[in-house]
């Protein structure tokens, strides 16, 4: 098994946020195992940003990789809805995805959702392809598939839900994933877990889910 260290691919409340000032869950976790981390959190990123990172920072050289993708790809978007990549990242595409956020608002007014239907950032079955093929390319290091976090805006819920009952599946079909969820002990103290945005976790919604994740993690070792 590799030795170095571990790994963590994920979203705002992988990255962090402005202004935060608590400890991020990955960085509890590394610090509580003893273990070097390289944090390639992106905030409003997605799997579709995962497969380059793990390109440019390849899961294989560690002991230990975490995963944590869900929030935007479960995001509803009008069909046919253009995406541009956070990363790798440079002005043409930055220029591109200020059009992409203007182009959403006036679709919003427009109701294109309505009238052209609406899909995931992410379809579900493109979602997990994604993760599967991280994990499946880096048989020796270990992974945590860790679910999304509830949203204090509640109709995104149950497609949160969807996406992290489909990363459990996953898990339970490979022999070097497990996965961590702390969805319900995030949603049942919300009002102290949650920021007010509804999205990012407070300091102490990040201890919960390194708590999770470290169990999840023990438990793997004990077995």
């Amino acid at each position: 098994m590799p030795e170095n260290g571990c790994i963590v691919y994920g979203d705002c409340n992988t990255e962090g946020i402005a202004g935060f000032s608590g400890e991020l869950w990955p960085d509890r976790v590394a610090h509580t195992l003893g273990l070097p981390l390289v944090n390639c959190g992106h905030t409003m990123s997605t799997t579709r940003e995962l497969r380059r990172y793990a390109r440019s920072f390849p899961p294989a050289g560690f002991r230990l990789a975490f995963i944590q993708y869900g929030l935007v790809d479960s995001w509803l978007t009008f069909r046919g809805a253009p995406y541009v990549l956070y990363y790798p990242d440079n002005p043409l595409r930055k220029l591109a995805r200020k059009w992409v956020k203007t182009l959403k608002k006036r679709a919003r007014r427009w109701q294109l959702q309505d009238r052209w239907g609406a899909v995931e950032q992410v379809p579900l079955a493109e979602y997990i392809a994604h993760i599967h093929a991280v994990v499946t390319a880096a048989p020796d290091t270990q992974f945590v598939l860790v679910g999304t976090a509830p949203n204090l805006e509640e109709p995104r819920n149950p497609r949160i839900r969807q996406y992290n009952r489909a990363l459990a599946e996953l898990a339970d079909q490979l022999d070097n994933a497990v996965h961590a969820d702390a969805y319900a002990a995030l949603w049942a103290d919300r009002h102290h877990t949650l920021m007010d945005d509804g999205t990012h976790l407070t300091d102490k919604g990040h201890c919960i889910l390194a708590g999770v994740v470290l169990d999840v993690i023990h438990r793997r070792v004990a077995a």
